[in-house]
């Protein structure tokens, strides 16, 4: 009975070991909170590079005059990017003097250096016209293309059919959808990599993340800033954390 005792509780901690070696941080939008740096910056990138997350993460829009930019919110010092040329947005700079990076100039500082740092790039939906969101989407996979880093990159979106667009221009992209409006045969279905839900999906429904990896899905989670989220979605066997504490989780992680 003791041997059997023993025996459960080794396999349980090999279980908890096995959660932790393979958890992957992402830095959400680049390490920019813990060191005070603006979101989505080159230097933020660097800093998450540095830290040797397994991904940064970045959003990706376009200017009234085709320029892909780097930056989460469609609005950029109270312009609306899609309806302002680069020039016109490039007037003002970053809180650190940095210009808006375009999309060219952060994938080449992501990629220069031989490091494992992914860039988990967020196709951004328009918000004055959807049907620029093919045009965008083509451009961007296009310019990964060029630059031959297809590997180094992972695309994620909250629209669907964004990521349905970059299958069909790349079969073989790594794609992870972050909306929780499909079901997971239909993510199956559609050829996606896995799911990148926020972490209140899969504590509502704990069956998410089991049915996922039955689908052999890959498990990711945003945007995770506490401890105890991060244990809750470890113990469900969610692989991929984006959070804005990349330092901070690093840090959790080699701890245990």
């Amino acid at each position: 009975m003791k041997k059997l005792v023993v025996a459960a509780l080794l396999l349980i901690s090999m279980n908890k070991l096995n959660a932790q070696s393979n958890t992957q941080i992402i830095a959400h939008r680049g390490a920019w909170k813990e060191f005070n740096l603006p979101e989505n910056s080159i230097a933020a990138l660097e800093k998450a590079i540095e830290l040797k997350c397994y991904g940064s993460e970045f959003d990706v829009r376009t200017t009234k005059d085709g320029i892909l930019v780097v930056n989460h919110d469609p609005v950029y010092f109270g312009d609306t990017i899609e309806l302002k040329t680069y020039a016109e947005l490039n007037t003002k700079k970053l809180s650190n003097g940095e210009d808006l990076p375009t999309l060219a100039s952060y994938l080449e500082k992501g990629t220069k250096q031989q490091h494992k740092t992914l860039l988990i790039c967020e196709i951004k939906e328009s918000i004055t016209n959807p049907s620029l969101d093919e045009a965008l989407t083509s451009k961007v996979v296009a310019l990964v293309k060029k630059m031959g880093i297809e590997k180094r990159v992972v695309y994620i979106s909250f629209r669907f059919e964004i990521l349905q667009w970059i299958k069909a221009l790349n079969a073989k992209a790594k794609v992870l959808y972050l909306e929780g409006d499909k079901t997971i045969s239909e993510i199956k279905e559609a050829g996606f990599s896995g799911i990148n839900y926020h972490f209140k999906n899969y504590e509502n429904d704990p069956t998410i993340a089991s049915r996922a990896k039955q689908a052999g899905l890959k498990l990711g989670s945003w945007t995770v800033n506490k401890a105890e989220d991060l244990k809750m979605l470890q113990a469900q066997g969610v692989t991929l954390i984006t959070t804005n504490q990349p330092q901070e989780f690093t840090a959790i992680l080699n701890a245990n």
